[in-house]
């Protein structure tokens, strides 16, 4: 799962190098058999009652307007939280991140100087996974580590619209894509549009999944 020999599959965009709003997409981030790993996982959380999973707008660790409302409607999973750093191995998630690490992303992200900077010398990271169902979104907001990298994955056919990904002080929209992994620094605004389900599934699953890691840079003793 971890051999950085695997063949991957990515089809990569380097968007606006020449600007000071540089972002990567990378279609098909998972191999076929990761992303039928990485599927499996993320039905293992979703077979938790919905009553009992954690919503963004309950948690503290989310970006707020000047009322202190939470900017986003989701449920939240804090992998960092589900997994002892021991135990990480279990997860297919964590697993695949040796892509993040590799020399050919590296060479990828140097197209996005001079950010790529920060992106290459951090140190540590976080990670949880975001579940929207219907009238589900993020309004514009800002990371506060040095460096965001979504993966999305969604169901296909899919059986809602909206959720698309919108970089809004540039008004650059990416549409949602299963398997479609975005890189950007952490300080640009970003936004999700709200979902809209055609028929609401009885089961939950069929909604927007986000995978987030965020990279940063922790002082050293």
């Amino acid at each position: 799962m971890s051999d950085i020999s695997l063949k991957q599959y990515w089809e990569t965009q380097v968007i606006g190098s020449k600007s000071i709003f540089p972002f990567i997409v990378i279609d098909n981030w998972y191999t076929p058999n990761e992303e039928k790993a990485v599927w499996k996982e993320l039905d293992h959380y979703c077979s938790i009652p919905k009553d009992n999973i954690l919503r963004s707008e309950n948690t503290t660790a989310v970006a707020k307007d000047e009322d202190g409302n939470s900017k986003s409607r989701a449920y939240r999973f804090d992998l960092n939280s589900i997994y002892a750093e021991k135990s990480q191995h279990f997860s297919p998630i964590f697993n695949c991140m040796y892509k993040q690490r590799s020399e050919k992303f590296h060479n990828i992200i140097k197209e996005c100087m001079p950010y790529a900077r920060s992106f290459l010398s951090s140190n540590a990271d976080s990670s949880l996974i975001s579940y929207y169902e219907d009238q589900d979104y993020y309004k514009a907001h800002h990371d506060t580590p040095m460096w965001t990298n979504l993966i999305w994955m969604v169901r296909e056919p899919r059986k809602f619209k909206g959720g698309d990904f919108k970089f809004d002080e540039t008004d650059i929209e990416v549409k949602l894509k299963n398997n479609r992994a975005i890189f950007f620094p952490s300080c640009f605004l970003h936004s999700v549009s709200p979902i809209k389900f055609d028929t609401k599934p009885d089961e939950i699953g069929f909604g927007r999944y986000c995978i987030t890691h965020f990279y940063f840079n922790v002082p050293y003793e």
